[in-house]
């Protein structure tokens, strides 16, 4: 079986201490990985301390190699960071306003509103998202039958 080989650009008492400062849990883990490994551990044995397949381990070494622990600690698992907004912050506060005033009372109003108003086309949950952001909790009144007569209504809540 073939070793490691691994041009270290940090000795292990310097990984020991990045490892044991780290407070994210995933850099923290990708660090104590390669102070173990710069310690003389096989692979194998890393990926079951660590608790990791095989694959990640290499993973992770690709990156140190290629940009140091500088690179291992810049990758987030679970995507990438958020996209960026479509409105701009300016543009916000006017949906927020035209919301508040009542000119937009549903999320496929805010759609409709961004695309004719900004040209910045939103799925229904993208601007679901943003409503939610903005924390737009609006509430469409329920349809009236246009038969319903009011004063038969209020009759009928009031007993007779």
């Amino acid at each position: 079986m073939a070793r490691l080989e691994i041009e270290w650009q940090d000795n292990a008492e310097s990984l020991e201490r990045r490892y044991q400062a780290e407070k994210d849990v995933q850099k923290r883990r990708r660090l104590h990985a390669l102070w173990l490994l710069r310690q003389g551990r096989r692979l194998a044995e890393v990926c079951e301390i660590i608790g990791v397949h095989y694959r990640t381990l290499q993973a992770w070494i690709a990156w140190y190699r290629q940009g140091g622990l500088d690179e291992v600690v810049a990758h987030r698992h679970g995507g990438h960071s958020a996209q960026e907004r479509r409105l701009s912050a300016e543009q916000e506060a006017e949906l927020k306003r035209k919301a508040d005033a009542g000119e937009i009372r549903s999320i496929a109003d805010g759609v409709k509103w961004a695309k004719e108003s900004h040209q910045v086309a939103y799925t229904y949950w993208g601007m679901r998202h943003v409503f939610h952001r903005l924390h737009l909790n609006l509430k469409v009144p329920r349809p009236r039958n246009p038969k319903a007569n009011a004063e038969e209504q209020e009759a009928w809540k009031k007993g007779g």
